[in-house]
């Protein structure tokens, strides 16, 4: 494997066998200030304090711990005012060894804190007539599972498209303007059906 913060083809690895890597990630804001830092080539403190609306303290407090990890690092650059920070490549890859207990369970705690964030966010705006929201549990034939995951894999396309302008523009656009969250799972589980709410505002 290679080693933790080392790059290879351009790629900056977050390895799961570091434990200063793993507290690093385990933030979902870290993990933001890392995508805008790799895509844009990289930021000072006050360009991302100001792109993310964040506080000047929060923002630093997040660069030091990426910091400390190896993930990032930081020097001065011609014309811009103040300690630019940068990775070791323009792609993130989490490495972990699938023998690994521990590791596996890092991969699994990575993917549900990012989930608990966006419930979080769904949550602020329960109710808020100006997104769309589906969850839910449904007896689907073989078939119209097949169909979903189609649009899965449409999705899936479109997310990359944006990804890839995005990567190619400057740090203006490195701000996300939806939140998209889709899923779609077989289950053995006893569950219910989902009933259809439908949520009308009192007037």
């Amino acid at each position: 494997m290679t080693s933790a913060g080392a790059s290879s083809a351009n790629e900056a690895i977050i390895d799961m066998a570091s434990p200063r890597h793993w507290t690093a990630v385990r933030s979902p804001v870290r993990l933001g200030l890392l995508e805008v830092i790799t895509s844009t080539g990289g930021a000072t403190a006050r360009e991302l304090s100001e792109l993310l609306g964040l506080k000047s303290s929060l923002v630093h407090y997040h660069l030091g711990i990426l910091e400390r990890s190896g993930l990032i690092s930081a020097s001065a650059r011609d014309g811009r005012s103040g300690r630019v920070f940068m990775t070791a490549g323009r792609r993130l890859v989490v490495a972990y060894d699938k023998g690994s207990r521990t590791q596996s369970e890092r991969i699994r705690q990575l993917v549900i804190t990012r989930l608990d964030h966006s419930v979080k966010v769904i949550e602020s705006h329960a109710g808020v007539d100006h997104g769309r929201l589906m969850v839910h549990w449904e007896s689907l034939t073989r078939e119209e599972h097949r169909e979903v995951v189609k649009h899965f894999d449409q999705v899936d396309r479109i997310l990359s498209r944006a990804r890839r302008r995005r990567r190619r523009q400057g740090l203006d656009a490195q701000r996300a303007t939806s939140h998209v969250v889709f899923a779609v799972e077989s289950t053995e589980r006893a569950m219910p059906p989902s009933p259809r709410l439908e949520i009308r505002p009192r007037s």
